[in-house]
């Protein structure tokens, strides 16, 4: 059999599992790889971060298209001895030479500035974030933690369909830098350099290198000395701004959770700089008041009152969100009951609010219009972008961890000598208030550039815990896709504990997406039934329908029985699996 049959028939075989009960922990990730990492972890004894960390490190290695060590991510920790949740911030940072209007020309935002080459990349936060909550959290050594990824970076993995699909997309941009040309592309006719052939093999012997000096060393190795080094010049010469003193300088963040709850259970999820868990929150306290079913059950009125709470959310997520350190933002009013039942109260059960009616007039005014087709041109409609771990150990101990290097092969540049491909995570602030970024997002004032500043995100780590203990998760889980993030994460969470869902069934079914702008609702080619399109039609919502966006991964653990059960998302090529 030929590689290339071989590799699609294994990712047939990953992606129809069921929901198999597992006596002991459980994982779910975006690779098969980091599943089989993070479950060597936990049968070592070691813990859930542990197994997270580690499948991280190789999903940074085996699909270096959405994260690795040049970019960052949030990861919400939950103790099971204790009841207490954490939150680790370890996303990328502005370079202390950014600028407001960095990526404008005569006062336009420039195409691809901010997304493609030097001038896109923020400071990375993966490589200090993984190994700080090992030694906070973590019970193995970061040698063991590392060495899957390790080894996978020196034998190499193979090209999978899902990898050649997203070099094809990127290929001019990968193909601008030599070194990360060299890493991810393959010659092809008269030497042209293309996406390689499904079932290729390709080696990264210069990360395997870098990521054997951090599990020496710690963070020292890669925030200063050689790579901090190569780092700075490879940038440099591309025309950015990042410097050594930009990394010297990075620390992560340690925060609380923000908290909602949900049918009488408890959530814990990702506080600003994420937009997403905040968005989570107000959109299931609003489904909460609005009735006993959720956007599960794909009645009309139903789904009518999800969006509209989605719209309000992302408003909200327009006026008042950025980097707290640099933003007041009014996040008691936000997720207060009071916030939440106005939000309920401003919607019409009988018609669709057009979203310019809801800006405040000064956004309203400067405030475009992108139409969803422009936003996801061909296979941008993926929106797989990003990448998310969940794990809950056999003692109840659960991580949920989303990490990213932003979009596609980030910025395709790689630091010379290092094999770390670098962020284009600046393409996550406003570059211009009320203009789309990649994801068709508008953000305002609040989340203008500025030098150390953190970029606002949609990434949305998500822990539910049960009603008849809120200090025992149940539930750990999360997603990719840009601006989509929190509207899986509420669906897939209204999936299991409104439609009573089997874990794998929650993280597979149809989805449905509104961001306020474009004013039109997404709905995937698994969706909807038309009957159910026309009646929101009728309601005056426009639909844009495309092809299936995100990878949720989730595990769940049976309050009845203890057993746990994993869901990979089967759009994808991920894996789910546990410990007997």
């Amino acid at each position: 059999m030929r590689r290339e049959t071989l590799a699609f028939v294994l990712l047939l075989t990953v992606n129809t599992q069921a929901a198999r009960p597992f006596r002991g922990g459980a994982v779910a990730t975006a690779h098969p790889r980091a599943t089989e990492a993070a479950l060597a972890m936990l049968n070592r004894g070691g813990g859930a971060t542990d197994a997270a960390v580690a499948a991280a490190l190789v999903l940074g290695v085996a699909a270096p298209y959405h994260s690795g060590l040049g970019g960052g991510g949030f990861a919400l920790v939950h103790e099971a001895r204790s009841g207490i949740t954490e939150v680790i911030d370890f996303r990328e940072v502005a370079p202390k030479a950014a600028t407001r209007d960095m990526y404008l020309r005569e006062g336009k935002v420039a195409p691809g500035l901010s997304t493609d080459g030097a001038l896109s990349v923020a400071v990375p936060g993966a490589a200090r974030g993984y190994l700080e909550l090992l030694g906070r959290k973590g019970r193995l050594k970061p040698a063991v933690v590392m060495a899957p990824a390790i080894q996978a970076a020196r034998k190499g993995f193979w090209v999978t369909p899902k990898y050649r699909t997203i070099a094809q997309n990127r290929l001019d941009c990968l193909r601008a830098d030599p070194e990360a040309s060299r890493l991810f592309l393959r010659p092809g006719a008269q030497g042209v350099m293309e996406a390689p052939a499904v079932g290729e093999l390709i080696t990264q012997p210069e990360l395997a290198r870098t990521l054997e000096e951090l599990s020496r060393r710690g963070p020292s190795a890669f925030y200063e000395g050689r790579v901090a080094s190569a780092i700075e010049s490879t940038v440099k010469e591309g025309g950015g701004i990042l410097t050594s003193e930009d990394l010297a300088s990075y620390r992560v963040r340690w925060r609380q959770p923000l908290e909602g709850s949900y049918r009488g259970h408890r959530v814990a999820t990702m506080p600003p700089p994420s937009a997403g868990g905040l968005a989570v929150v107000q959109v299931l306290g609003v489904l909460e008041r609005a009735g006993a079913r959720g956007p599960s059950s794909r009645e009309p009125a139903v789904l009518h009152t999800y969006v509209e709470a989605v719209r309000r959310a992302y408003v909200d997520r327009a006026r008042y969100l950025g980097d707290p350190a640099f933003v007041e933002i009014p996040l008691p009013k936000l997720h207060s009951a009071e916030h939440i039942s106005q939000m309920l109260a401003s919607i019409d059960p009988s018609r669709a609010t057009p979203s310019q009616k809801l800006l405040p007039a000064p956004l309203a005014a400067d405030a475009g219009y992108t139409p969803w087709t422009d936003v996801l041109p061909g296979a941008k409609a993926e929106r797989k972008n990003t990448t998310h771990v969940s794990v809950i150990d056999r003692e109840g101990n659960a991580v949920a961890l989303t990490t990213t290097v932003n979009y596609w092969f980030g910025s395709c540049l790689v630091a010379r000598g290092t094999g770390v491909l670098l962020n284009d995570e600046m393409d996550d602030f406003a570059a211009a208030p009320m203009t789309p970024n990649t994801y068709g997002l508008v953000t305002g004032e609040a989340n203008a550039i500025a030098p150390g500043k953190i970029p606002l995100s949609s990434m949305s780590p998500t822990l539910v815990f049960r009603k008849d203990d809120p200090k025992k998760a149940m539930l750990a889980l999360g997603s990719p896709g840009g601006s989509t993030i929190p509207t899986t994460v509420i669906q897939v969470i209204s999936n299991v504990l409104d439609g009573q869902m089997d874990v794998v069934r929650a993280v597979g079914a149809g989805r449905i997406h509104h961001q306020y702008l474009p004013d039109a609702i997404l709905v995937d080619k698994f969706g909807l039934e038309p009957a159910t399109l026309r009646a929101l039609e009728a309601l005056g919502h426009a639909v844009t329908r495309t092809d299936g966006w995100g990878d949720a991964e989730a595990v769940l653990i049976d309050p009845a029985t203890g057993l746990a059960t994993a869901g990979s998302d089967p759009r994808n090529e991920g894996f789910a699996s546990g410990q007997d």
